[in-house]
């Protein structure tokens, strides 16, 4: 592997799912601070990596592959890799997030001294009223995508605990920024499309993180001693309405707000016509969490703010527009 800017005596860190936005900002940022990188996803243009950054083909890992291709000199893997699509079958969804974990992790168990696994939020469930979620919150996933993080996130700390591998998880809500899809692209074409959207009554709080701070997260994640063997709840400082976060992209995107208020039994009404129950849920609902133990243990703080995140994706989001 490519050797390291700063430090003869760090190894490689191996990142699954480089090739998704969040394994592309992460794999930059480990490349900015000196670790040799490997990059492996199922598809990556040598474009896409920035220079010095090893790429590698991720294979099928629930399926079996060649532990030393992938290990060779790895210290420490970020296994980003994950069906994030929370519509997909739900066998598959295990079979890749739970089983591919488990696998990776069992090969990596003997060879490499750290692994972190890039969790979600979502394995808590439901947010009691309007009570912040920290990591000691009750584990209570409410679909397939949650309850297979939550079964990954167990079976892992399994194979740590029997080799003395160290485990660290991050658990980050909606994670945005350039390059991000699902609903958070749904809501900035809608905005940039100037579709009216009755979200104007919603009284939620809801924390995001930016890519970018995710990105610094993790790193901490592999370089500082005190993560080890710890569970971190991670997100942006503070946190925003529904109503706020469409004001932020509307004015990013130099487009007027065109929220309007509609009561909530209509809303949820209009939601189940149209399918749209669960995807109402995530734009209504509270999810807000608090971030003390990583900043407490690892002197963590988000490099970036709200509005430079949410600039840097509205900048983003009319570049691809523009392309088209």
């Amino acid at each position: 592997m490519p050797a390291p800017r700063d430090s003869a005596s760090q190894r490689g860190v191996l990142v699954t799912g480089a090739s998704g936005f969040i394994g592309a900002a992460l794999c930059r940022e480990l490349a900015a601070r000196g670790h040799a990188v490997r990059a492996a996803a199922r598809h990556l243009a040598a474009a896409q990596l920035p220079a010095g950054v090893e790429s590698a083909v991720l294979p099928d890992l629930a399926s079996g592959f060649d532990a030393c291709a992938l290990l060779d000199g790895v210290e420490t893997v970020v296994h980003l890799a994950a069906i994030a699509q929370r519509d997909a079958d739900a066998a598959e969804i295990r079979r890749v997030n739970v089983e591919g974990a488990l696998r990776l992790a069992e090969a990596s168990a003997g060879r490499v001294r750290r692994f972190v696994y890039l969790s979600s939020a979502m394995t808590h469930g439901a947010q009691a009223g309007d009570v912040s979620l920290e990591e000691n919150s009750p584990l209570a996933p409410r679909d397939a995508y949650g309850r297979a993080k939550l079964e990954a996130e167990r079976l892992l700390a399994g194979v740590a605990e029997r080799s003395g591998m160290e485990l660290v998880v991050l658990r980050p809500p909606l994670v945005y920024g350039p390059g991000v899809k699902g609903n958070f692209l749904h809501l900035l074409r809608w905005i940039g499309r100037g579709v009216p959207l009755p979200l104007a009554s919603v009284r939620n709080r809801r924390s995001l993180i930016y890519v970018g701070n995710l990105a610094s997260a993790i790193v901490g994640c592999v370089e500082h001693p005190a993560a080890a063997g710890q569970a971190f709840l991670v997100a942006d400082a503070g946190a925003v309405s529904t109503p706020e976060l469409a004001r932020a992209i509307a004015a990013g995107l130099h487009r007027p707000a065109r929220l309007f208020a509609l009561p909530a039994p209509l809303l949820a009404a209009a939601a189940l016509v149209a399918g749209q129950t669960e995807n109402l849920c995530r734009l209504t609902e509270s999810l807000e969490v608090d971030c003390s133990l990583i900043r407490t243990r690892l002197g963590w703080r988000p490099p970036f703010t709200f509005a430079e995140g949410i600039a840097a994706s509205c900048e983003w989001f009319l570049r691809e527009q523009a392309a088209r």
